[in-house]
C-alpha cells in the first residue's frame, strides 16, 4: 500500500514539474526575444493594452485575456516573423506585441490589430495544436505591422490607390471585411492576393506584406504573369526599403536574394502639389532691442 502511494506521489510529482517547465519555458522565450528584439512580448489582461482606435466598452472590438503558458505556438510564429527583419528595424515601429485570447470586431472573428505603438495578435488555447494560433501569429506579425509601414508612408497610400480597379469600393465595415471567404480564387488579373485583400487598400497592403515575408516564391509567381501584382510589388518593396535609411540595404538584400526585385516594376513617381494661398498673410515686423 505504501509502494503504491510513493509511486503515485511521484507521478504526481513529475507532471507538475513537467508543468512548471513548460510555463518556464514559454516565459523564457518571451523573455529572450524581448531582450533580442528589444520590444517586449506579453500576454494578459486586454485592458492593458488596448488598441486606442477602438472604445474599451464598445461593439467595435472585443478580446479576452490569456497567458504565455497557453500561448508556445502564437510565440512560435512570432518568433519566426521577427527573424525576417533587419534587427533594430521592428523596435524602432513599435514597442510590444502582445498576446490575447478571442478577439471580435463588431462580432466577427478577427486574428489581429495593431495601436500607434504595438501588435496585439489572437491566440486561443483551443486551437493549440492545431497550428492555426502559429500561421495567425506569424502572418499577423507581418499584417500588423505593415499597417505601421503603410500609413506612415504617404507616397503608399497615395500610390497604392492608384493601382487599384476603376469600378472598386471598399468594405463599408469591420464585420464585412472579416466575413470575406478567402477560399476563393481572387482576381489576380485585378491585382488581388486574396478575398480580404479587396476589402481595402490597406488591407491589400497588408496581404502583400505578409506574401514577401512569408511565401515570396509565390508572388513571383504571380508577378510573372500579372502587370498589376508586378506593380503592387514594386510599390511595396520601395515602401519597406524607404521606411528608414538605416535599414535601407538591408532591405535590398533581402529583396533581391529573394528574387522579388527582379520580378517587381519599380514604382513610378508621385509628384505632390503644395498650394498656399497668400493673400491674406500679413507680414509681421519685429525689432530686437
Amino acid at each position: 500500500m505504501n509502494i503504491k502511494l510513493l509511486f503515485f506521489m511521484l507521478m504526481v510529482s513529475l507532471l507538475l514539474g513537467c508543468s512548471d517547465s513548460e510555463t518556464e519555458t514559454e516565459k523564457a522565450q518571451a523573455k529572450r526575444l524581448s531582450e533580442t528584439y528589444n520590444i517586449e512580448i506579453k500576454a494578459g489582461d486586454p485592458t492593458e493594452f488596448w488598441p486606442e482606435q477602438f472604445p474599451k466598452d464598445g461593439f467595435e472590438l472585443t478580446m479576452e485575456g490569456t497567458t504565455l503558458n497557453n500561448s508556445s505556438e502564437a510565440l512560435d510564429g512570432i518568433e519566426d516573423a521577427l527573424k525576417i527583419y533587419p534587427k533594430g528595424f521592428v523596435s524602432s515601429i513599435i514597442k510590444s506585441i502582445n498576446i490575447c485570447g478571442s478577439m471580435k470586431m463588431e462580432g466577427s472573428d478577427a486574428g489581429g490589430t495593431f495601436s500607434s505603438n504595438s501588435l496585439i495578435l489572437s491566440s486561443i488555447s483551443a486551437w493549440n495544436g492545431t497550428g492555426t494560433n502559429y500561421t495567425n501569429a506569424l502572418r499577423g506579425v507581418h499584417h500588423e505591422l505593415s499597417s505601421l509601414i503603410y500609413l506612415r508612408s504617404i507616397f503608399a497610400t497615395l500610390a497604392w490607390k492608384k493601382l487599384m480597379p476603376k469600378n472598386w469600393k471598399p468594405s463599408i465595415n469591420n464585420h464585412e471585411t472579416l466575413s470575406v471567404n478567402n477560399n476563393i480564387e481572387p482576381n489576380y488579373a485585378s491585382g488581388f492576393l486574396t478575398e480580404y485583400g479587396m476589402t481595402n487598400i490597406e488591407n491589400d497592403f497588408n496581404v502583400y506584406a505578409e506574401f514577401i515575408f512569408i511565401e515570396p516564391e509565390y508572388i513571383i509567381k504571380l508577378a510573372t504573369k500579372y502587370p498589376i501584382i508586378a506593380k503592387k510589388l514594386g510599390l511595396i518593396i520601395s515602401a519597406y526599403t524607404n521606411a528608414d535609411p538605416e535599414y535601407s540595404n538591408e532591405f535590398k538584400t533581402y529583396f533581391n536574394k529573394t528574387g522579388l526585385q527582379k520580378v517587381s516594376i519599380p514604382s513610378e513617381k508621385v509628384v505632390l502639389t503644395l498650394k498656399v494661398n497668400t493673400e491674406n498673410i500679413k507680414p509681421k515686423i519685429s525689432y530686437d532691442n
